[in-house]
């Protein structure tokens, strides 16, 4: 899944999402443009809306152990997620096929998260949220 086009990727990543997410049960739907603070709203079968920003990265950094996400909005100014519009962060470690599903309030207004998924006993602060998809079950 290699490409230089970070647009094109975010797209990629967006779909992954999309698919894991119907694949789950889960109801997906997209609004008309990428000027809002979510990609996608995900509605569980309780009929429960989450709003959902997707982040994700082909590979790790340079420890070859972390990757780093940065959770911002704005492309000349970056400001954090605003989580009275975003409810669930969704993480992608593509090269692994790894999603992180995190609670927006756990996030705490930082600008970056890094998560581990190569080490099996990570006490970092997001590790939980690993393959998270129960967030989206709650009523």
């Amino acid at each position: 899944m290699m490409t230089k086009n970070t647009k094109r990727k975010g797209y990629i990543y967006e779909q992954t999402f999309f698919t894991e997410a119907l694949q789950r049960g889960l109801e997906v739907f997209t609004p008309l443009g990428d000027y809002l603070p979510q990609d996608c709203i995900v509605v569980n079968a309780a009929g429960k809306k989450f709003n959902v920003q997707i982040k994700g990265t082909e590979k790790s950094n340079e420890d070859k152990n972390r990757y780093k996400f940065s959770v911002t909005t704005g492309r000349a100014v970056k400001q954090p997620l605003d989580c009275t519009k975003v409810d669930v962060v969704a993480i992608f470690c593509a090269d692994i096929d790894t999603w992180y599903l995190i609670p927006c309030m756990a996030i705490d207004g930082a600008l970056t998260v890094a998560v581990y998924p190569h080490n099996p006993k990570s006490k970092a602060k997001h590790e939980k949220y690993r393959e998270n998809w129960q967030i989206f079950k709650t009523p």
